[in-house]
């Protein structure tokens, strides 16, 4: 299969910056690139002071209601998709190979962000998952300890079994532990939190409501996310 350069949307920090910036590559939830993800991108330049990046994984489509993001993100190739972002790295450090870039998601995006991380043959310098983990069918977490630094942030009320529930991050956190290499790692949990915890929009917090996450969803937790995210991407794209 021809693997294309995904569309994608582009952030640069308020205060300003060329385009010799480090990235973030900041991936989507299952909604798609909606309103909260761009919320996201923009906060991550800011606090960062990189450029962060939104590839269009489901190319323009944005589902409304949980159905409809399900049936999205079902019919992705996680696979084909970590290609492409592969593609979009390339097309970002095509001026200069030594650019630092550095991958987020939330969700799915969690998830796929993990899967670069692993799967890239060059490596990231940074690998920051929000609630999500992929399957093993996909890549082997373990793989990342010899090549990419990561910062996982999981919610213990999360209830998401065998992609984001305490369950899982334990077995992510052993995974990590038990894997040969020396690059940092580090699971930040939030215990009165549960999926989906860095949502704060309108949109977000109907569906918070509508699908029934538990959690607290306050905003010390979100501002205590924030400064470690922006402390551990400082650290490593600079």
């Amino acid at each position: 299969m021809t693997v294309h350069l995904p569309p994608f949307v582009s952030f640069k920090p308020s205060s300003g910056g060329g385009d010799s910036l480090p990235v973030v590559i900041v991936i989507q939830e299952w909604w798609g690139v909606n309103d909260q993800i761009k919320v996201h991108a923009q906060k991550i330049a800011d606090l960062v002071g990189a450029e962060a990046v939104i590839p269009d994984l489901y190319k323009g489509k944005i589902g409304l209601e949980a159905e409809e993001a399900s049936h999205l993100m079902d019919n992705l190739d996680f696979k084909n998709a970590v290609d492409e972002i592969e593609v979009l790295c390339a097309e970002l450090q095509k001026d200069n190979a030594d650019r630092k870039i550095g991958v987020i998601g939330f969700c799915m995006g969690g998830s796929l962000a993990l899967a670069t991380a692993a799967l890239f043959k060059k490596p990231l310098a940074a690998a920051a998952p929000f609630y999500g983990i992929p399957p093993e069918a996909l890549c082997n977490v373990g793989d990342i300890v010899a090549k990419t630094p990561i910062q996982g942030h999981f919610g213990d009320l999360d209830n998401f079994a065998g992609f984001s529930d305490k369950a899982s991050v334990d077995a992510l956190e052993a995974k990590l532990k038990a894997a040969p290499g020396d690059k940092p790692f580090e699971i930040c949990r939030y215990e009165k939190e549960g999926h989906a915890f860095m949502n704060h929009d309108e949109f977000s917090m109907a569906q918070v409501k509508k699908l029934g996450f538990p959690g607290a969803f306050a905003q010390e937790d979100r501002d205590l996310a924030w400064s470690r995210l922006s402390e551990f991407l400082k650290k490593h794209l600079f």
